[in-house]
């Protein structure tokens, strides 16, 4: 059966009452799935549901108490949030979620995690000016590779889990992507990219003890983006054609692929249920997985911003590829887009569909949901 699940923080469904959400989101809507986050950045949200507090924030971090000895071998520790001081409940949560036959996940953040970088500047990526990201530390660095490591099996072991999610699975410099971030002219898709290339301490080390020329790929990036600084105007070149035309970039981005398809590798070994991989439908990302190895006991779910987007986002090289949507479809034309998606993805063969943020998704827009799950289910058995 098509696997219809939602995604929420841990307190969207305590806050509301964890029997009753559960018991409307399984019995009236028909959920299967309930994707909850485990480890997460920093969020704001305006909460749709007249629930307190109105407006939830949460600096990050992860929601359950962690095993400490899981995390020896690293000096990267995990940086537990005050919610599980003060009302933390993950593990009454998947309690539950398993009485009421959901299949659940955890959703993880490799990269992103709340403080982890402040906490940890020299684990944190570093752009092509030496500036260090405070939201981003590095995957390629050993200390954060075993603490997810840690994190994975950790979660899964601890609430029992059917599998894990993670989120921003990406080595980057991930303030090149803030639309605060000011400059003398937009920087483009690939300036962005260029921007966004680490190039930290670990980073260095290790791909020069691979043979990779490190100082030559980062000073062709320097001199990419001041040449689009002079001119005022967005790199014009795509990433592709950069590549082909700098042999030391080329390799050091190669390098990166390598060391993040080692990594997954070694998540998928920890992980006690399925590994999934959450990406959007497009981007620079893409680049950065291309090495990655799908087959295993692990998934892609990629996300998408329209129904048009629904075809190009099966992923051929998962052994199970889903679809993930905004739960601004359940309100876009009276929930028609998120009916079509759902039924689209049954169509192309898609193993689940997944709706962002039950908190902010209406009650007024949950008979949508209702019926493009009918929809999506009916279209799998005809």
């Amino acid at each position: 059966m098509l696997r219809a699940s939602l995604t929420a923080f841990p307190w969207d469904l305590t806050d509301e009452g964890l029997e009753s959400v559960l018991d409307r989101l399984v019995g009236e809507i028909g959920i299967s799935g309930l994707s909850v986050w485990v480890s997460s950045p920093p969020a704001t949200h305006l909460r749709v549901r007249p629930v307190e507090p109105r407006v939830r924030r949460t600096r990050g971090g992860i929601f359950f108490h962690p095993t400490a000895e899981l995390y020896q071998s690293t000096r990267c520790r995990p940086i537990v949030s005050s919610w599980v001081r003060t009302r933390g409940r993950l593990p009454q949560i998947a309690e539950a979620g398993r009485e009421r036959g959901l299949e659940l996940r955890g959703i993880v953040s490799a990269a992103l995690t709340g403080r982890l970088a402040r906490r940890h500047p020299q684990m944190a990526c570093k752009n092509a000016f030496s500036a260090e990201s405070h939201v981003a530390v590095c995957l390629a660095n050993p200390d954060v590779q075993a603490y997810l490591a840690g994190l994975i099996d950790d979660i899964s072991t601890k609430c029992e889990l059917g599998g894990v999610l993670v989120r921003d699975f990406l080595v980057t410099w991930h303030e090149a992507f803030d639309p605060a971030l000011q400059g003398p002219s937009s920087l483009g898709e690939s300036g962005q990219a260029l921007l966004a290339t680490c190039f930290c301490e670990s980073c260095y080390q290790r791909a020069t003890a691979n043979g990779v020329d490190v100082v030559g790929a980062r000073r062709s990036v320097q001199v990419l983006l001041q040449r689009s600084f002079e001119r005022g105007k967005p790199q014009r070149q795509a990433i592709e054609t950069i590549l082909a035309d700098d042999p030391p970039l080329a390799a050091y981005y190669q390098w990166r692929a390598n060391e993040l398809a080692s990594l997954w590798e070694r998540l998928a070994a920890s992980c006690r249920g399925d590994l999934f991989l959450d990406r959007p439908v497009a981007g620079a990302d893409h680049r950065q997985h291309e090495s990655l190895d799908l087959t295993k006991p692990a998934g892609v779910l990629t996300r998408i911003n329209h129904p048009s987007q629904v075809a190009s986002a099966v992923c051929t090289q998962a052994r199970q590829s889903e679809l993930g949507v905004p739960g601004a479809l359940a309100l876009a034309s009276g929930g028609a887009e998120l009916v079509t998606s759902f039924s689209r993805a049954a169509e192309l063969g898609f193993s689940g569909v997944e709706i962002a943020d039950y908190d902010l998704l209406p009650d007024t827009a949950l008979p949508a949901v209702r019926q493009a799950i009918r929809f999506a289910r009916r279209t799998t058995t005809e």
